[in-house]
């Protein structure tokens, strides 16, 4: 039995074989706004899960967010492992210092402070 996220892998690895040169690569920009708790955790869950089965790189701009649930961030990491498990990166920016706190808990998320 295939699993889903050996399905994402070849996915992925496909759409990254050029036919005539390097491997291509997608960049996704999301700029999430509001105040994202827990009711809002599966429409982010959504958004990630199809992004990281075929971007290389997310970038997740917080500017205009705050994080409010630990959930959240839990989201947003799972997506960086998967982005992470096929050569890809997850990287968020511009947090907030209580958003920055609850991203400090990620292993694969890449978090950058603001500036």
């Amino acid at each position: 039995m295939t699993t889903i996220p050996t399905v994402r892998a070849q996915l992925r690895s496909d759409a990254f074989r050029a036919a005539d040169g390097p491997p291509a690569w997608l960049t996704a920009q999301v700029r999430p706004a509001g105040s994202f708790g827990r009711g809002d955790v599966r429409r982010l869950q959504r958004l990630l899960d199809a992004l990281s089965a075929s971007a290389s790189v997310v970038v997740l701009d917080l500017a205009a967010a705050r994080l409010r649930s630990p959930r959240v961030a839990a989201v947003i990491d799972d997506a960086a492992r998967r982005l992470e498990a096929t050569g890809g990166c997850l990287l968020c920016l511009n947090a907030d210092p209580e958003s920055a706190a609850r991203l400090s808990r990620c292993c694969h998320a890449v978090v950058m402070p603001p500036g």
